[in-house]
């Protein structure tokens, strides 16, 4: 009976067949809906993996940004490093989406993430032996960026496979928590490692973290996907950008992705507040930073706790509403205290309308186009959001900061504004019956939706 209600609850799920608990998993999911898609060991081998790869990746990226800033004592090259890196997303990302829908994307991930560990050895010994120079940092910054963009289309991809349908919006909560959580921890131990041991040991604990998720993709049982290679590389590229912007749906969540990226809440803006606006100096920048991200965990806890939203349109578009309100005020606002509070607020709606956009162009992917249509969110998400560090410092320029932060809320409201008039697929985007309420209410399993 057990083994049924627990087959019921996730039909695709191993945890039924391995002995787990199914009262401590029907006490888990009630408690805290978002973390089901723990219950399923290939989820949890992912989950831990990355958690200690990010944190990890964080110390480097910390690191290297101290790093090179001790070198050139120059702010245009330490920023030259994040443009380069963006550089290569941008001219890589359609072909890493083309990669993941040829090959096994495990396999990929193997190759990627290993790529990881070895930029970072390798940067790890010329820093260890005093020979690294700008230069080599631009080169492992370009290497990185194009890894990435094969990695992450190839990561995302493999959520399907991982969860059932009606829990990917609490993987994709799971999976955004990971890389907060790495922001918040990386940077801290980063700040520790360097003062005590020096720079060059926060490369080898990189490499060393690299292995966590490396073990974790080796003991994963993925099904593998359905790959196909009967088609030039560039065509797959094509097909799938027609595919994704002749769907309204895919369309519409890509071009608010996009929005965000460019005109939201970014540390350029937050910084030039702090200094032009609140005169707060570097500590109370710090506080703001640390509010931001304090506002994004409060956030993913809270949807972590409530679980699947079913009306995951409708929430977007409130949650988006939302944001673009705490915009405004923050432009206008010269009170530090506010400011932070509001940026905590603007936190946590963004949390829920970033996780309510990425669950959407999840489940209305087919699993044939699954990473081309990722590549095009990450090229919206990570090169747009390079691009808005220099679109803040126009807005600035051209009117200041209170007018780049309402201009900013102001574009994306009126797209927003834009989306749900014209495209009825999103304000009307439904997921599926939450399985452990039909459970419990005896109702008949939910379908695939």
């Amino acid at each position: 009976m057990a083994r049924s209600i627990c087959e019921t609850i996730s039909p695709l799920a191993r945890d039924c067949r391995t002995g787990v608990n199914t009262a401590r998993i029907l006490i888990l999911s009630q408690l805290f809906p978002g973390l089901r898609p723990l219950r399923h060991r290939d989820f949890a081998l992912y989950f831990s993996g990355l958690t200690v790869s990010q944190i990890g990746d964080w110390m480097e990226t910390t690191t290297t940004s101290w790093l090179l800033y001790q070198i050139t004592a120059d702010p245009i090259l330490l920023g030259l490093a994040g443009a380069i890196r963006a550089a290569s997303i941008i001219i890589f990302g359609l072909f890493g989406g083309a990669i993941a829908d040829r090959t096994d994307r495990r396999r990929l991930l193997f190759v990627t993430q290993s790529g990881f560990a070895l930029s970072s050895l390798v940067l790890g010994t010329l820093v260890l032996g005093g020979w690294v120079l700008p230069w080599h940092i631009y080169v492992f910054s370009g290497v990185n960026g194009a890894l990435g963009s094969f990695d992450a289309p190839a990561r995302r991809a493999l959520f399907p496979g991982l969860v059932p349908r009606a829990e990917m919006q609490s993987a994709v909560v799971l999976n955004g928590a990971v890389f907060r959580l790495g922001r918040l921890v990386g940077p801290a131990i980063a700040g520790v490692v360097i003062a005590a041991f020096g720079p060059a040991v926060s490369y080898f604990v990189n490499v060393a973290s690299y292995a966590a998720i490396l073990v974790a993709l080796a003991l994963m049982k993925v099904p593998r996907a359905a790959t196909r290679a009967t088609s030039r590389l560039t065509t797959d590229i094509l097909d799938g950008l027609r595919y994704t912007f002749r769907r309204p749906l895919l369309r519409s969540v890509l071009v608010l992705e996009s929005m965000h990226s460019l005109f939201g809440l970014n540390t350029a803006i937050i910084t030039i507040l702090a200094h032009d606006v609140l005169r707060a100096g570097p500590e109370g920048l710090g506080l703001l930073l640390s509010a931001q991200a304090f506002g994004a965990l409060v956030g993913t806890a809270g949807l972590v706790v409530t679980g699947d939203v079913e009306h995951k349109g409708r929430a977007m578009i409130v949650a988006g509403g939302a944001y673009c309100v705490a915009l405004a005020l923050l432009a206008a606002t010269s009170s530090f205290e506010i400011a932070a509070a509001v940026i905590v607020a603007a936190s946590i709606t963004d949390a829920y309308w970033t996780a309510m956009r990425n669950t959407m162009f999840q489940l209305q992917t087919d699993e044939a186009y699954r990473g081309r249509t990722l590549s095009t969110v990450l090229l919206a998400g990570r090169g747009f959001t390079q691009a808005a560090q220099f679109e803040s410092g126009i807005a600035v320029a051209a009117g200041g900061p209170h007018f780049a932060l309402a201009s900013g809320a102001a574009a994306i409201a009126l797209v927003l504004v834009a989306v749900n008039a014209r495209t009825a697929e999103v304000r009307s985007f439904r997921g599926l019956p939450d399985p452990v309420a039909a459970v419990t209410a005896g109702s008949e399993q939910p379908g695939s939706g």
